[in-house]
């Protein structure tokens, strides 16, 4: 956030995302990948093919060698490469650190093994929480009213540390417990719960390896697939009146089981829920408290884009309907 200056605009599903993507890879994997910007672009591009790579194609027959196969595979093998010559660099230095990387090879764990397990986090947790985090910041450039309550929340806690407001506020924040915002944050709480509402296109898609069964009445024969839209709860308007609308005020709906899925159902529910929610909210209130800002379209007047499910990945509007946040820094440091 210190390099974008004292004022300007960018586009949040570019720079939130991309802002989101480095602190996962400072959770997930080690400093070496995550303290390097040029790395780190690469592996965001190289996950960006791997994403967009997963196509209907790919996943009904995954042996077959589409074009977007090929460059999945070419993508996974580079960033193996950078997750191997890291895992080399650390073991060479000897030097132990406090991220995940150091916590695997304490394990002794074998370096196949290690690498998998940091590619598949990324894969699993960088995609849906930037987009959930680039429509956060979008929601509330237009939502005024959600934006000074979160705020409020926020200096609240800061209020609780008796640290210094002289010191930054990455720091003052870091005073915080786990359990504090985990567990005293209604405000960002309904906000992120509303904006993967109403914002999140994920798609569940299950493939009976069993015996058949039945569904709903109909039969899901051995091998076949279930495919279950979240839209189909999510923007249901006789669940969430007006369900496009951004309000985090809602209230909870109880009468029908699984009316919310954001964070899955069932037995399928996301490992990483807890992670996901602290890096929102760390990131929203780094945002609120260091700029002020407002959504404006490509002339610079104020806009209030709706999110494109069409779009699989960010839910990401059409070019001529992108919002673009336009801030100025506050004077709380950074």
């Amino acid at each position: 956030m210190e390099t974008w200056g004292t004022s300007g605009r960018f586009d949040p599903f570019e720079s939130v995302y991309s802002l989101l993507f480095q602190t996962t890879l400072r959770s997930l994997s080690c400093a070496e990948i995550s303290d390097d910007p040029i790395i780190v672009g690469r592996l965001k591009t190289l996950y960006d093919t791997l994403d967009n790579g997963t196509t209907p194609a790919t996943v009904l027959v995954p042996w077959f060698p589409t074009p977007a196969m090929i460059k999945k595979l070419w993508a996974t093998k580079e960033i193996y490469q950078i997750v191997s010559k890291a895992i080399q660099e650390r073991e060479k230095s000897g030097i132990s650190r406090n991220d995940t990387l150091q916590m695997l090879l304490d394990c002794g764990d074998e370096k196949l093994i290690v690498v998998g397990f940091i590619m598949g986090l990324l894969i699993a947790g960088a995609r849906a929480t930037g987009t959930t985090a680039s429509w956060m910041i979008t929601f509330l450039g237009c939502h005024r009213d959600w934006r000074e309550r979160a705020v409020t929340e926020v200096e609240s806690l800061l209020a609780s540390t008796l640290t210094p407001t002289s010191d930054s506020l990455s720091s003052r924040l870091s005073t915080l417990p786990l359990e504090v915002w985990e567990s005293e944050t209604p405000v960002l709480d309904a906000i992120i719960k509303e904006t993967t509402r109403v914002a999140q296109p994920h798609t569940a898609m299950r493939r009976n390896l069993g015996p058949p069964l039945y569904i709903d009445g109909k039969i899901i024969p051995t091998g076949a697939y279930v495919v279950y839209p979240f839209s189909d709860v999510h923007l249901d308007p006789s669940l969430y009146p007006e369900p496009w609308k951004f309000n985090p005020g809602r209230e909870d709906v109880k009468q029908v089981p699984f009316a919310y899925v954001g964070w899955g159902g069932g037995k399928t529910l996301c490992l990483g829920t807890r992670l996901a929610k602290v890096e929102l909210k760390l990131i929203a209130a780094m945002f609120l408290l260091g700029f002020r800002h407002t959504v404006v379209d490509k002339h610079g007047r104020k806009t209030n884009p709706s999110p494109n499910w069409n779009d699989i990945l960010l839910c990401r509007p059409p070019p001529d309907q992108t919002g673009y946040v336009s801030y100025e820094r506050s004077d709380i440091p950074l």
